[in-house]
């Protein structure tokens, strides 16, 4: 059920960021002649608009993923189609220490990078260990997101995703044997673009 009402408010917000910014002009224009006769036109002009500031770089934290691990992740625009990107991350649950690296790469199909729709294979690894034990796990986990990211201000990034993770461990006889396999992963990115 949580999983439906995120996906719901993922969507909601997805559409909403399809619409572009409209502004309605009435504009009247009264003409007198040398004779004195006045004649009086109107004219309604619409105009659509789209951010087009030029982003090359952005830096993200996602809020969500505090339940499990801080993190911070930097991303470099290589083209209007391509943007990579690579991260750290620690465990924020008690008990446990460790780190994490991840990398992605995110296809914008528009070819308005880093802005807009777009899908992203990434990678992590991770090196988890319990406090009450000696033995550490390795973790590896393949995915794909696909997501949506927008600047509502002028340096300000906020992106939507959800996709899915698959994750290998090393050694399936501790702690951690229940994490073993695939998980969903939703996304909520804030940070700062330039």
């Amino acid at each position: 059920m949580r999983l439906k009402n995120l996906t719901t408010v993922f969507i909601f917000f997805s559409l909403s960021c399809f619409v572009f910014s409209q502004n309605k002009t009435i504009e009247k224009k009264v003409i007198t002649d040398s004779q004195g006769k006045k004649d009086s036109t109107e004219s309604v002009i619409i105009t659509k608009t789209e951010d087009i500031t030029p982003r090359e770089n952005m830096i993200i934290i996602n809020p969500l993923k505090f339940i499990l691990f801080y993190n911070v992740n930097f991303y470099k625009k290589v083209n209007q189609l391509v943007v990579v990107g690579g991260g750290i991350q620690f465990p924020t649950i008690k008990g446990i220490n460790g780190f994490g690296i991840n990398g992605e790469a995110r296809i914008h199909f528009n070819k308005k990078a880093p802005r807009g729709f777009y899908l992203a294979p990434n990678i992590s690894y991770n090196n988890l260990k319990s406090s009450g034990s000696s033995s550490s796990t390795n973790a590896f986990s393949i995915g794909v997101l696909v997501g949506w990211q927008w600047f509502p201000g002028d340096d300000f990034a906020m992106g939507l995703g959800i996709g899915i993770d698959h994750y290998f461990l090393s050694d399936s006889k501790n702690n951690f044997s229940n994490y073993d396999g695939s998980a969903p992963n939703i996304r909520f990115d804030i940070g700062y673009a330039w």
